[in-house]
């Protein structure tokens, strides 16, 4: 049924619906305490089995086809919005940050403080994800896909409009940190989420190819920061850059963000989730848990070699992907001696060569299964680090391409795309945005986000040697293979015989499923 063919009074229902899953996000948060709520005609008070079962009166049917279309698109369209606006702060870490918001008489300090609070985005990431994982299991995975949006738009807009320490002095720093936080929780909460709301509507035949083009719009939204920084540093001079050029795409994702709010409101919750809300309505499933905390918490016990398996297996891709961009444009300026807008163009054709390949690991993961070609990149990642930076250390920028887009190829893209098919196996669908969010931003916040740092005081170590960075990407990839070992997925064997992607995994009943 069309959204046009639907009674006035069905739209304005779902719309309301989608108000009151919000606000009822922000009291899970702990920033509101209405139990009620009004709407003009339309009041709802939060009990849990009146509100899923006018959710599921008020959910357009379709046939699978057509709700495998809708889910990929609204996912990889906000995913798409959600990293273009994240990613900016990792392109600008390294060239506008430690020169404009950092005291100006800390030299070398002013790169570390920068990728400083770069890491502090991904200590907030476990503490949304914590927070609206649970609000996902609770309340659904729509809302909480706005809202990911919501904070991470309000954050960007207020980095693009934030003076430079020369007017305001320390408040720019600090102010620079609130936003990252803010940023950060926001994205805790969104690919994730993400993931799941793509898992668990999409037909299993194609699983692989289709999740793949969550990542695929991530990247996009990259290759669309990089594109813009890019030309702004090329046609601008380095003044005009530093002063205003570099803000005007912090700027654009405030149209973005409303532009990702409006798509993501017009779809509907996953069949997986309407289930679970229908089996707790009849008392077969217990309730969720409000306080995020317990949720995590429970997640853990349910099984937690799965959720060190959650844990894990993002390693590998985060610091490979972190060491390739963030810390590697400041890399190639500040050891290699390439100019910024080489080590941008290193980075551009790394990324618009890794989206093809995104796609290529998520057509073949459905005919080899996802575990096989994540096992395959990890192994390929530890086999080219050392040789990576070796021609990174030539100084030629066809070798250094080269390298970057092999690394990116091989270490991160075949993991980035695999994750969006094995992490959702690993917890059942009553708990799987707690376990999810949780397990994979705490990942985030103790691995990934430190990453740009670490390896920048590695580099210093060395005085200016980049083989301990090296020895970095083999641990983490080491990580992801350890994660993908003991990790035993939650998957029936029906499940595993109708979805090509999940060949390799051994199936484990939902109800039997080894702690």
């Amino acid at each position: 049924m069309r959204e046009r063919d639907v009674p006035a009074a069905g739209r304005w229902g779902r719309i309301t619906t989608a108000m009151v899953q919000t606000s009822e996000i922000w009291t899970l948060a702990g920033l509101e305490t209405v139990d009620s709520i009004h709407y003009g005609a339309f009041k709802h008070t939060s009990t849990e089995g009146s509100f899923m079962s006018e959710l599921s009166l008020q959910h357009v049917t379709d046939d699978p086809q057509q709700r495998t279309r809708r889910a990929v698109a609204a996912a990889t369209a906000g995913t798409f919005i959600e990293w273009y606006e994240y990613g900016l702060y990792a392109f600008v870490a390294g060239l506008v940050i430690a020169p404009l918001f950092f005291p100006p008489d800390i030299g070398s300090l002013a790169q570390l403080a920068a990728f400083g609070t770069f890491a502090v985005g991904f200590i907030a990431r476990p503490l949304g994800g914590i927070i609206f994982g649970a609000a996902a299991d609770k309340w659904g995975r729509r809302p909480v896909m706005v809202i990911s949006i919501l904070l991470m738009g309000v954050a960007t807009t207020a980095i693009g409009l934030l003076p430079p320490f020369s007017v305001i002095g320390l408040w720019a720093p600090i102010l620079l940190v609130v936003f990252r936080l803010v940023q950060g929780a926001g994205a805790g909460a969104e690919l994730a989420t993400a993931m799941i709301y793509v898992s668990e509507s999409t037909l299993p035949k194609k699983k692989g190819f289709h999740s793949s083009f969550l990542m695929f719009g991530s990247m996009a939204g990259n290759l669309l920061a990089l594109v813009l920084f890019t030309t702004l540093s090329a046609v601008l001079s380095s003044e005009s850059f530093l002063d205003w050029g570099w803000r005007l795409p912090f700027l654009l994702g405030s149209i973005l963000t409303i532009v990702g709010i409006v798509l993501r409101s017009g779809i509907g919750e996953t069949p997986e989730f309407e289930k679970v809300q229908e089996s707790r309505r009849v008392g077969n499933t217990s309730a969720a848990r409000s306080n995020p905390f317990l949720a995590m918490i429970y997640s853990f016990r349910a099984s937690p070699r799965n959720f060190a398996g959650g844990f894990l297996i993002p390693s590998g891709l985060n610091v490979t992907g972190f060491v390739a961009t963030t810390f590697g444009i400041s890399y190639l300026t500040t050891q290699i001696g390439l100019r910024p807008s080489e080590a941008l163009l290193t980075n551009l054709a790394m990324i618009s060569t890794g989206m093809v390949f995104i796609l290529l690991w998520g057509k073949l993961s459905d005919r080899f299964g996802s575990k096989s070609i994540l096992l395959a990149g990890a192994i390929g990642g530890i086999i080219f680090a050392f040789p990576y930076f070796l021609l990174l250390g030539t100084g030629n920028l066809a070798l250094i391409v080269l390298a970057s887009v092999i690394l990116w190829a091989v270490g991160w893209a075949t993991g980035t795309t695999t994750q969006t098919v094995v992490l959702p196996t690993l917890f059942k669908p009553e708990y799987r945005a707690s376990g999810l969010t949780s397990s994979r931003e705490l990942q985030g916040g103790f691995i990934a986000g430190p990453t740009p740092l670490v390896a920048s005081a590695l580099v210093l170590a060395l005085n200016g040697s980049p083989w301990l960075v090296a020895g970095m990407l083999i641990v983490a990839q080491l990580m992801t293979i350890t994660g993908t070992m003991i990790a035993r997925p939650i998957i029936t064997a029906e499940d595993a015989a109708e979805t090509p992607a999940y060949r390799g995994l051994v199936p484990i009943s939902p109800t039997h499923h080894n702690k």
